[in-house]
């Protein structure tokens, strides 16, 4: 499925920071979302879910153990609790102090930027109910929409059910972003996900592919599918990636990404 969006149509090879810049700021943070922009990154590809209290947050994890110096479930916790938490020391004693962002925090930030936003929405609907799970997706398109941030925004998740509801819901609206072959999906849809994704990421890979198999490339083709991956931040993978047809790059090291692709002439 064609999209017609500037940010995010195939026209240029893309760059997106995984959970910002998670090689050297604790992940998912301030301090590593401002990196991962002032460095050059085109893309934050980021997590949200939702406190017990109704606020979206950016973790990945539903229990927040390892990257605080908490415990508990993001969903059975108040965001007042969630912000008391250090969310920085397990990874430098440099960033002691670091808090979870709000989605209106990182919001506030990007509103301004250049910089398309990768949500991968986690909360599924067949671990914490619909009810729970789309009320969650309702809360995050409010926000994008009172940030006038929907043209920046591809939403992608593990839950098929998710991405179909966004996709019904507001067609047309938003980039999707589905997970081509993965081995351990979180639900399916009730459509072809391939009827309703604008972006898949190449998930099959070995030791001598590890940039994915050109059958699964050319199936994403077939549909007028982007292909995008993320694979380990060194030059012979980015290339194979890109000869194969890969248009945005996830990295867990932008900066090292941005020297590749530099050095490869697609920067």
């Amino acid at each position: 499925m064609k999209i017609n969006n500037p940010y995010m149509d195939g026209s240029r090879i893309l760059l997106g920071g995984h959970r910002g810049d998670r090689k050297h700021y604790p992940e998912n943070t301030m301090p590593a979302m401002r990196a991962a922009v002032e460095m050059g990154c085109d893309a934050i590809e980021t997590d949200v879910r939702r406190t017990r209290d109704g606020h979206l947050v950016l973790i990945h994890d539903r229990d927040v153990a390892r990257t605080t110096n908490g415990h508990g479930n993001v969903d059975e916790m108040t965001l007042e609790e969630l912000r008391a938490l250090d969310a920085g020391a397990w990874k430098d004693p440099a960033f002691a102090g670091t808090r979870i962002p709000t989605v209106e925090e990182f919001l506030d930030y990007v509103q301004d930027k250049n910089t398309v936003i990768n949500w991968e929405l986690k909360e599924y609907p067949k671990e914490l109910g619909e009810e729970w799970a789309y009320g969650t997706i309702d809360r995050l398109v409010e926000l994008i929409d009172r940030y006038g941030m929907a043209e920046r925004s591809m939403i992608n998740s593990f839950s098929e059910l998710d991405l179909e509801y966004v996709a019904n819901k507001w067609p047309g609206k938003f980039a999707i972003h589905g997970y081509l072959h993965y081995n351990r999906p979180k639900d399916r849809a009730e459509r072809e996900l391939a009827s309703f994704c604008h972006w898949v990421a190449i998930w099959n890979k070995t030791a001598d592919h590890p940039a994915g198999f050109e059958k699964d490339y050319d199936e994403a083709r077939a549909h007028d599918i982007l292909a995008c991956i993320l694979v380990q931040d060194v030059e012979e993978q980015y290339a194979a990636a890109l000869a194969l047809g890969c248009r945005m790059f996830t990295s867990d090291d932008p900066k090292k990404a941005l020297e590749i692709l530099r050095g490869l002439g697609v920067r």
